[in-house]
């Protein structure tokens, strides 16, 4: 089967989705700056800035998404997208294109920065294996919610896997701080990348990958849009 991109209106679609959502994601970058401003004054200061840093973080891909996937069919904008010359395979390179630098280019600000503070400051530089690790979990959290919007279309499927994967994110911090590889080193001067966070790293990857390919796959084998 032979395919063929419509490249024109691919870039219509993404342009649409980054004019729309541009004031969402600079709100979400600032709060994001802001904790990383006072993130290693102190004990409390370390404590609330990175729970804002989270809330940051999660609230730009959770607010993202409802925007770009659920409210698009709340509001019957795919009715006009659908009248568009394009296929379902079109809609999810836009798709995929739109939400992925929208999500990926301020979450990677953002962890650079984080680790640039860490590096900068008295913080110890132990913490990072665990923060590229937590870093790349709220990116899977991200590509599997979007990748469960494109197969499902449900709003309450969604909202769903929105709320499952928030809930994990404490476990998943206590499973990690209690890795003996990871734990013994957290507080250390430096970093230790050994096999376990690369590993753990690895895996995370591999996942997110998944995902987006589980939603390629998904569409692909669709005709049309319902």
């Amino acid at each position: 089967m032979n395919y063929s991109l419509n490249a024109p209106i691919v870039k219509i679609l993404i342009h649409k989705d980054w004019y729309l959502l541009r004031k969402l994601i600079a709100l979400y970058m600032t709060g994001a700056l802001l904790a990383l401003s006072f993130i290693s004054l102190g004990e409390w200061q370390f404590v609330m800035g990175t729970t804002l840093l989270f809330s940051m973080v999660i609230g730009l891909g959770n607010h993202q998404l409802t925007n770009t996937i659920i409210n698009e069919r709340k509001e019957q904008t795919l009715p006009l997208i659908m009248s568009l010359p394009i296929a379902p395979s079109d809609y999810v390179v836009a798709k995929l294109i739109a939400n992925m630098t929208l999500f990926v280019i301020p979450w990677g600000v953002v962890v650079s920065a984080t680790i640039a503070v860490f590096l900068l400051t008295p913080i110890p530089d132990g913490i990072l294996p665990i923060t590229i690790i937590g870093a790349l979990y709220f990116m899977l959290c991200y590509c599997l919610t979007w990748s469960v919007g494109m197969i499902s279309e449900s709003e309450g499927v969604v909202l769903f896997v929105m709320v499952f994967t928030n809930c994990l994110i404490g476990p998943m911090f206590y499973i990690i701080f209690r890795v003996p590889d990871i734990a013994q080193y957290v507080w250390s001067p430096e970093p230790h990348w050994n096999s376990t966070a690369i590993s753990i790293i690895a895996c995370l990857l591999a996942l997110i990958v998944v995902a987006i390919l589980a939603a390629f796959y998904s569409q692909a084998r669709k005709e049309t849009f319902l």
